[in-house]
């Protein structure tokens, strides 16, 4: 509840900040994230790996989309369903939990300072969860397979490590708006986040040698 009042708070002061921008930062440029979520799944630890891909626009928002999917290995007794007992010579079996969501992503800059940046970062997605088993032919089995609809909002800093790549940290809370009701493991959870951020648009200029984003200058591609 506090990380959602901190950036509500932030989401709130930056339209000031950007009024206050130059020209020379009404810009576009696309970033790709790779990155690693330490949460909690039901009572344990569990890692959630992804990746996020966008625009950053004007030095201030970054929209984008991305990818994330638990990768620590979750093993829990299921009892089988019915329609599950023809594969299997047992009725309870140890099944893996798997669970993945497609955010979409807003992102708010509220401090710059090379190397530094602070931002308030809200993801929103749907997704799938469930376990999965292996049945009497070693095939591999779903249970309980249904859609998700989470979001999670937090708070990032990023530190500029080069000029086309940074590292990046932050703190939120993964709240699952719709869960599995098949499912009784929690997946709501605070979620600490490390990442690394290439920024393409800094490798592009730097292959092209130009702004990516500014607009056609005074007598550029005319005749002289």
């Amino acid at each position: 509840m506090r990380t959602l009042l901190l950036c509500a708070i932030i989401m709130s002061a930056t339209p000031a900040f950007v009024s206050a921008q130059t020209q020379e930062d009404r810009k576009w440029n696309p970033f790709f994230n790779l990155d690693q979520y330490a949460s909690f799944i039901g009572k344990r630890g569990a890692d959630v790996w992804g990746f996020r891909t966008g625009i950053e626009w004007n030095k201030t928002w970054r929209f984008g989309a991305g990818y994330n999917k638990l990768s620590s290995d979750i093993i829990e007794e299921k009892a089988l369903p019915a329609t599950e007992r023809p594969f299997s010579d047992q009725d309870t079996v140890k099944a893996q939990l798997f669970f993945n969501f497609y955010p979409v992503m807003g992102e708010a800059i509220f401090f710059r300072k090379d190397p530094w940046q602070a931002s308030a970062v809200f993801l929103m997605g749907y997704g799938q969860s469930y376990f999965s088993y292996y049945d009497r032919d070693n095939i591999r089995r779903p249970l309980y397979k249904r859609g998700v609809f989470g979001m999670q909002p937090g708070c990032n800093v990023q530190y500029k490590l080069i000029r086309w790549v940074g590292l990046t940290a932050g703190l939120g809370y993964r709240f699952m708006l719709i869960n599995n009701p098949e499912i009784e493991t929690r997946l709501d959870s605070p979620v600490l986040s490390l990442g690394v951020r290439v920024f393409l648009g800094e490798i592009w200029k730097s292959i092209r040698g130009k702004e990516v984003g500014d607009s056609v200058g005074p007598g550029r591609g005319n005749n002289p």
